[in-house]
């Protein structure tokens, strides 16, 4: 009994002793994250021993293994240093505070706390996480094929960045149907149907920000027919061929008619000879054509007739008219410039005659005083008209006048 007391006691002693000489200040920084651009706050806890005092906070840079690196702000001496600032007027914490943060803050930072009167240190470092989503980020969506029935392969791709690492989703108008966080994201549609229909659209995000790609529309239905009535000459032949809009395009055609009988092997097509006769036979030919959406029926009756109607081409008869047209305007514009040529020949030929009027009248007939054969010019006098009087050489009348 006597030794175990002593044990005890000697045991009190040695822990009194071990928690004694525990100076050191004891630190814990917690690890935080922030958003880019954000003011970025990062904790550092402390416990002092037994009377000791605190005398200032300092904040480093640090490696992941929590190696100091740079001094950034030191709470005893300048504070704040640019955007570093420490927060010491709690008691037991030293808050760092990183303004207007940037990418580059994203790392490793370690609380260094001192005390007195011995300037015993302690330390801690964390993480700090600078979140952000990248604002080149760029998206596009793409199918290798709409109008196939199988293997329709939807891609996303594009560039995209961002902390944390943005998801990449496609979604079939409102509806998420893939989701991963890696590109090209492909999403693969084994064989169609009418649900696969709608709009898609890819979009990378994460909680800072987000990029939408442009969209591409899938419609996906049964196949449709127009309604028409045919007319064909007698003995004549004649193809009717399957005019159908479906999607997916694989579509099957199945025919049948009671009155007459498909002579070709064309799938789409259905051949027949007609009747020699014209006796208003009607034949009723139908056909179902099939997808993977659906199938639809058509009805087509075919009558015999002496001359085969066509559907008149609006085209055809826009040009005929145009042609009668022409003819027409043709036709006036001549007779127009029959008249107006008539009237300029009528006008020629007047003005023709009114100037061989005028040369008649230069070589006139006249009169002279004969009496003086030593004149050189002489006053003439027209025989007929009133007295006009020119000077003129004289000379022989018979070898014309000289001016």
């Amino acid at each position: 009994m006597e030794i175990y007391k002593l044990t005890t006691f000697l045991l009190t002693i040695e822990l009194c002793d071990i928690i004694n000489s525990q100076t050191e200040p004891v630190a814990n920084v917690q690890d935080a994250t922030v958003k880019n651009g954000e003011n970025a706050v990062i904790t550092c806890d402390y416990t002092l021993t037994g009377t000791r005092t605190f005398l200032a906070a300092q904040w480093y840079n640090s490696t992941s293994t929590g190696d100091r690196l740079n001094l950034l702000v030191n709470s005893a001496l300048t504070n704040p240093n640019g955007r570093y600032a420490v927060d010491t007027t709690q008691p037991g914490v030293a808050n760092l505070t990183i303004a207007n943060t940037v990418l580059s803050d994203d790392g490793y930072y370690l609380c260094r706390i001192v005390d007195s009167p011995d300037a015993e240190t302690g330390e801690h470092f964390g993480k700090l996480t600078v979140q952000y989503f990248e604002s080149s980020s760029s998206l596009t969506i793409g199918v290798n094929n709409n109008i196939t029935a199988q293997n329709v392969i939807i891609t996303c791709s594009g560039t995209v960045g961002g902390n944390p690492v943005p998801d990449i989703n496609l979604y079939r108008n409102s509806t998420l149907i893939k989701t991963q966080s890696t590109l090209p994201l492909t999403y693969t549609i084994a064989t169609v149907s009418e649900d696969d229909g709608g709009i898609y659209r890819c979009e990378a995000s994460n909680n800072i920000g987000n990029v939408t790609s442009n969209t591409i529309t899938l419609h996906y239905y049964k196949p449709i027919f127009e309604q028409y009535t045919y007319t064909v000459g007698p003995g004549e032949k004649y193809v009717i061929t399957a005019d159908v809009n479906a999607n997916p395009q694989e579509v099957t055609y199945v025919w049948s008619s009671d009155d007459v009988n498909d002579t070709d092997t064309n799938p789409t097509t259905f051949t027949f000879i007609a009747s020699s006769v014209e006796d208003n036979t009607i034949y009723e030919i139908s056909v179902i054509a099939t997808n993977l959406i659906g199938s639809t029926s058509k009805t087509m009756w075919i009558a015999v007739s002496e001359k085969t109607v066509e559907p008149c081409n609006s085209n055809i008869g826009l040009i005929i008219g145009m042609l009668f047209v022409g003819i027409i305007i043709g036709a006036v514009g001549f007779y127009i410039g029959q008249i107006i040529y008539n009237k300029i020949r009528k006008k020629s030929l007047a003005k023709k005659r009114d100037t061989d009027k005028r040369k008649q009248d230069t070589y006139m007939d006249y009169v002279g005083d004969a009496g003086e054969q030593n004149q050189t010019y002489q006053d003439l006098q027209h025989k007929v008209e009133e007295s006009a009087y020119v000077n003129v050489k004289t000379g022989n009348r018979n070898k014309g006048l000289k001016a």
